[in-house]
């Protein structure tokens, strides 16, 4: 049995949790991450067995029972909109507390979304509630921090590329970095201009490198629309699956480039073409497939470097990552290294 002084932070009539900070989903969240850890803690099918068995003692049917275990750890991820209390309810239940204690989360819930009604209803430019001293992470930094990030991104895209790639004659670009890091922080848009930014200095180092712009603009948009419309931003596999479909829309684009502008040679690609060729395949095929399998490898580690980045930065300019509870994931790996069975990236435990 834990110590129920210690969960959840109750919330008074006003919508404040007893430390004084406004009430949230993303704090409900963290709270029952605790919880669980001070439970045992208790694996995730464990949880999810415990559920099943006291549903069954409510009457309901086994086959109606057993929550899914995808389900049941999405309650403990940050950037959610809602909860479920009833299931909630049960997650508390199955972890120990009592009756009356599960009562109070769910409360807990309901105070979370009247307070999100009430911030959504507000005008953007009210002023903060009084009494309260918490301040939200910013959506973007200020104008000139802004401008300075995105000049040092892509800075970053050229130096990546062109004193470590380059020089090394590695498989891969890294010629996105900057990009990919502008787009999921602060969306595609940002990333594009990254992108646009990095074509139009481009020829600064290599003529006619400003014709691959269009794949740098491909890859923001596939990583930025990615982590925000199609979530893939809420685990680690799915923003693999994310870097593996910016590998293949980046190498759709830089084909027909690829031919026109260097007649399929270019690096490590035409090497592999022309391996290819020989083996029978047609030239177009060869091009495309020499490409994807170096860009397969690139944005893998394009993503995964910029990710590192996010994660690092976010802090620093108070970047709003909501739309990727996988940097919160990640963060809470970091504050405790040596801990067994934290919370899971992969949400295997």
């Amino acid at each position: 049995m834990t110590n129920p002084d210690s969960f959840p932070r109750r919330e008074a009539e006003n919508g404040e949790a007893e430390n004084g900070e406004a009430e949230s989903f993303d704090r409900i969240a963290r709270d029952l991450r605790e919880l669980r850890e001070a439970a045992g803690p208790v694996s995730f099918a464990e949880l999810v067995r415990r559920i099943a068995d006291l549903r069954i003692g409510r009457g309901v049917s086994a086959a109606a029972a057993i929550p899914a275990r995808s389900t049941v750890y999405n309650a403990f991820q940050s950037g959610r909109s809602r909860m479920d209390p009833a299931l909630l309810r049960d997650i508390v239940l199955a972890l120990g507390q009592s009756e009356e204690e599960a009562v109070q989360w769910v409360q807990r819930t309901r105070h979370a979304r009247r307070i999100e009604r009430a911030s959504v209803a507000e005008p953007s430019g009210s002023a903060p509630r009084p009494g309260s001293d918490a301040q939200p992470a910013r959506r973007l930094p200020a104008p000139p921090v802004l401008l300075l990030l995105l000049l040092g991104l892509v800075v970053c895209n050229h130096a990546s590329h062109w004193f470590l790639a380059a020089p090394l004659d590695l498989p891969v670009y890294l010629d996105m970095v900057g990009t990919a890091v502008a787009s999921i922080a602060l969306g595609p848009w940002y990333g594009v201009a990254v992108a646009i930014a990095t074509g139009l200095t481009g020829p600064m180092f290599e003529p006619g490198i400003m014709a691959f712009t269009l794949v740098n603009v491909t890859g923001a948009l596939v990583w930025g629309y990615g982590v925000r419309r199609f979530r893939f931003g809420h685990d680690i596999l799915g923003f693999f699956v994310l870097s593996l479909l910016a590998a293949t829309a980046c190498s759709l684009v830089a084909t027909p480039i690829l031919v026109a502008i260097r007649g399929g040679a270019y690096g490590a690609i035409g090497r592999i073409s022309e391996s290819l060729q020989e083996a029978g395949m047609p030239f177009i095929a060869a091009t495309f497939t020499s490409n994807l399998s170096t860009s397969i490898l690139d944005k893998l580690l394009t993503g995964f470097i910029a990710l590192a980045i996010f994660a690092v930065i976010r802090s620093r300019m108070r970047l709003s990552a909501k739309h990727m509870p996988l940097i919160e994931q990640l963060g809470a790996l970091r504050e405790t290294p040596g801990r067994k069975a934290r919370v899971s990236v992969f949400a295997q435990t």
